[in-house]
Order: structure tokens, then C-alpha cells, then sequence
């Protein structure tokens, strides 16, 4: 298969979402501990995955791309809508490689992307007020908080605060 990565870093690289994904996406809507912090209430079949990247990501007006290491799908980086001013940015990792760095080095390497790639002001990122290592990888990134929806979200048997961050490109640019 050819080399589609789009740009990388020194432990991750980040490629276009394929038809051959659609196994590894299913896990963001079937694992507990991806699917609980994203706000995922409906497992998917394999079907509905293949469905989702060819109608979503393939016709879609946004940017998605596989976070890998050493040539092994960990996580997907995303953002919907490039038609606003301010996307919502979108990502997960494989539990296995939370904690180590790897989704502030993929995410940082996304918004650097996309800021020189395209023109958005800025980015908004919505986490769960209990996904301290979500709020961690905006917060380090520089974004700022920006408001709280309270008891927002039904999540796993609770209604749970929902944190909204932005992060303007001038003050990517100025990092």
C-alpha cells in the first residue's frame, strides 16, 4: 500500500480515514472507554462504519485523518464543517495510548494542519467536564476555556456538564 501519510511528527503520523478503517472506527462506538468520553450512544456494525466513512468522511465538508504509530492505527483527528469560521475539532485514541503524550502530539500536529492548510479562524472543541485528559491535551494546545453547558449531555446514566474551548489562529501563530 502506498505511503498516504499527510504530515507527521516524531511518534505520529496522521494519513486520510480509507474504506479499509471502517473495523477500527467501529471501535469509537463499541469500546466503553472511547465511546463513553465522545457522548457515543449507538454501537455500530460493520455495515453502518463503512456506511459513515463513505457518507460522512468521503462527501463530508471536513477534515479526518488516522492518527498512527509505528504503521498501527491509534486514533482519529478530525474536524466537521470547514465552512464555519470555527470547526468543532473532534478526536480519540485507543485507550492503550492514553496518558503518553500521543494525543497532544497528534492533535497539536492536526491544528497545525489545518491552520496552514486552510483558511478557519479558529477551532472549538466541546469535552465532558469528567474527561480531565481531554480538557489536558486543548488546555496544553492553548485553547481557552470558553463557556459550560451544565447537565448538557445524558451520558452513561448522568447528565453531565459539557466544557466548550476555542482557540483562535492568532494565538496558534503566536505559540
Amino acid at each position: 500500500m502506498a505511503d498516504t501519510t499527510v504530515v507527521s511528527s516524531e511518534r505520529v503520523s496522521l494519513r486520510p480515514v480509507e474504506r479499509d478503517d471502517a473495523e477500527f472506527m467501529q471501535r469509537s462506538t463499541t469500546d466503553p472507554e472511547i465511546r463513553v468520553p465522545l457522548g457515543s450512544t449507538q454501537p455500530s456494525n460493520s455495515h453502518q462504519s463503512e456506511t459513515f466513512i463513505e457518507e460522512t468522511l468521503e462527501g463530508g465538508d471536513g477534515v479526518s485523518l488516522v492518527v498512527e504509530t509505528d504503521d498501527e492505527s491509534i486514533g482519529l483527528v478530525a474536524v466537521k464543517s470547514l465552512d464555519q469560521a470555527r470547526p468543532e475539532l473532534v478526536y480519540w485514541l485507543v485507550p492503550e495510548y492514553h496518558g503518553e503524550g500521543y494525543g497532544s502530539e497528534a492533535v497539536g500536529l492536526f491544528v497545525d494542519y489545518l491552520f496552514r492548510t486552510h483558511d478557519c479562524r479558529g477551532l472549538h472543541a466541546r469535552v465532558f467536564d469528567f474527561n480531565d485528559g481531554s480538557q489536558d491535551v486543548v488546555r496544553g494546545l492553548g485553547f481557552t476555556e470558553e463557556g459550560r453547558f451544565r447537565e448538557a449531555r445524558f451520558v452513561d446514566g448522568d447528565y453531565v456538564d459539557v466544557v466548550h474551548f476555542g482557540l483562535l489562529r492568532r494565538e496558534w501563530q503566536a505559540r
